[in-house]
């Protein structure tokens, strides 16, 4: 059974060209970065949290180049005049954001090997990722800051407050894997332009989600020990930042294939 549908996966993946249109997303990826992180940030100015947790947030996946070349450029953006920034250019935030979810819709009804779903409903599946989306990372941001009090509390009446590290950091990592396997899962159900549960769609999530972590931390490892810059010059940083995204495209399209190749399977069978 593994055998067949690693044998599938393989064939469908080149056969519909899914390193490509990887490329393609993670082109889209870059546009909205910026514009996402405003939007996200906008919203964090309402709560306890700010830039710094975000870049801490995203820094166990992102490698320490590419993160500090990120928040450099996060900076210059938000010291334009906000007035001015927001009366200018509140709509190009706005799309080019959406572009990004645009192109996921798009690869992975590619991936299903279903039509793509008309403009009206990309419109309004775009706006629904980008809210899940933000609405993860805000959880994800706001867990620690309320989260870690109440394990302390509930650690020293259990008398364990000297492993209480220990036992936070691993609680941290299992809520960010468990997060990014609900926006996935949700991604999964509902971007496919004909109906999908959830029961069709777990496998692939599980496996994006294990798949992008692993492809994430082991990108960071490698950029230890390369400098695309000997190569690239000035444009390094944007080569790996564009290698990162790729991955996380890939990771993305493999998703929803497994998907479709379980389908297909329980179908013929």
């Amino acid at each position: 059974m593994a055998k067949a549908i690693v044998k599938r996966m393989i064939q469908s993946t080149w056969e519909y060209r899914l390193f490509d249109i990887a490329a393609q997303m993670a082109y889209y990826f870059l546009l909205a970065l910026f514009p996402l992180l405003i939007v996200l940030l906008s919203i964090l100015h309402f709560l306890p949290v700010g830039v710094q947790d975000v870049l801490e947030l995203i820094h166990p996946y992102v490698p320490n180049h590419l993160l500090s070349f990120i928040a450099a450029n996060l900076s210059d953006v938000l010291n334009v005049n906000r007035a001015e920034t927001l009366s200018i250019s509140t709509l190009v935030t706005i799309w080019m954001t959406l572009m990004g979810a645009f192109a996921v819709i798009r690869a992975v009804n590619s991936a299903y090997r279903f039509p793509d779903p008309s403009l009206s409903r990309m419109i309004l599946v775009g706006f629904v990722l980008v809210f899940t989306l933000l609405t993860a990372v805000i959880v994800s941001l706001l867990f620690p800051v309320f989260g870690e009090p109440i394990g302390r509390f509930v650690f020293t009446i259990l008398g364990l407050e000297e492993t209480m590290h220990i036992f936070w950091s691993f609680i941290r990592w299992g809520i960010s894997f468990l997060v990014v396997g609900v926006v996935l899962l949700i991604l999964y159900m509902i971007v496919p332009s004909q109906h999908m549960s959830w029961r069709d769609t777990w496998p692939g999530a599980l496996f994006a989600a294990v798949g992008w972590q692993t492809a994430s931390l082991g990108f960071s490892y490698f950029n230890q020990w390369n400098d695309y810059t000997i190569i690239y010059g000035g444009l390094g940083t944007i080569i790996g930042l564009m290698i990162w995204f790729f991955l996380t495209a890939l990771m993305i399209l493999l998703g929803a294939q497994l998907n479709a190749v379980m389908m297909d399977m329980h179908r013929e069978s």
